[in-house]
């Protein structure tokens, strides 16, 4: 005769929780394991540990933390969820916090819950298990929005459209310059290769030699200013015996190719007042 087997079935937080409040709303406590295919004594290991797993339904993100199917709490719960509340507010301010930071606020964080007498130690093993139990994973930093005015950016197009309106501009009398840096040498980070082609793996520093270029047109497209380049050495090779004047931009230098509040002023007084004027 064949012995009835039972499966082993896991529930996440999030599943326990739902379970634990159909328990709350008068449903038979005989009737609910029955139906969650699960046992008595599993259903009250679950209300002994509801306290711990209302906290997690705070201090987790519900898409991530409450997924999970094991959850081991911490040592200590304070520190963890001290240490964890501290996190959220550097990430949410744009700092980057690092293994060996996280690590050194703990044992800081200890020091303050448990005085001087603590030997808490954040060891690599405890900072594996910190970011799996909170589901913080390592990503790349990029670009500088953090660094901006993010009050002036909000608040700057309504005083743009006030200011245009008060001096009824039109698209033609608008205009938006902008400028980009162009790495010239740098070489192409894909490639096309055969099969056998055993350096097809392999890649070269990059050359970072750049030039910078400043673009300017209107609002409604009609005019574009010529543009402007700007380079390291003040008559490049590429130019000697060149005219320079048939070239579809203007050409000066800078000593790190960048613009600078001198170049700009020169550049908006002798090309773009006259090309405006020329085409108003």
């Amino acid at each position: 005769m064949d012995t009835l087997v039972c499966k082993h079935k896991s529930f996440s937080a999030q599943e326990k929780l739902y379970a634990l409040d159909q328990l709350k709303k008068s449903k038979q406590q005989t009737q609910l394991p029955r139906d969650l295919g699960i046992s008595k004594s599993t259903l009250r290991g679950w209300k002994k540990e509801e306290e711990k797993l209302r906290i997690l339904s705070c201090i987790l993100e519900e898409e991530t933390g409450l997924q999970c199917k094991t959850i081991k709490f911490a040592n200590d719960e304070s520190l963890d969820s001290a240490l964890y509340q501290w996190f959220v507010q550097a990430r949410s301010e744009g700092f980057p916090i690092s293994g060996p930071i996280l690590k050194a606020q703990a044992e800081k964080f200890g020091h303050l819950i448990n005085g001087n007498e603590s030997k808490f130690k954040a060891s690599n093993g405890w900072l594996d298990r910190f970011k799996k139990r909170h589901a913080i994973s390592q990503v790349l930093v990029s670009g500088e929005i953090c660094s901006a005015d993010k009050e002036a950016a909000n608040s700057y197009p309504i005083e743009l459209k006030k200011l245009l309106e008060e001096g009824c501009y039109t698209a033609d009398q608008v205009y938006n310059c902008d400028e980009i840096g162009l790495c010239f040498k740098m070489l192409p980070d894909l490639t096309l290769a055969t099969r056998t082609d055993s350096h097809k793996r392999e890649g070269f520093k990059q050359r970072k030699d750049r030039v910078t270029l400043l673009f300017c047109v209107n609002k409604s497209g009609s005019h574009k200013v010529r543009p402007l380049m700007i380079g390291k050495v003040r008559s490049p090779r590429c130019f000697h015996r060149v005219n320079m004047k048939p070239l579809p931009f203007e050409f000066t230098n800078s000593k790190n190719a960048w613009m600078n509040s001198s170049i700009f002023e020169d550049w908006f007084h002798k090309t773009f007042l006259p090309a405006v004027r020329a085409h108003l």
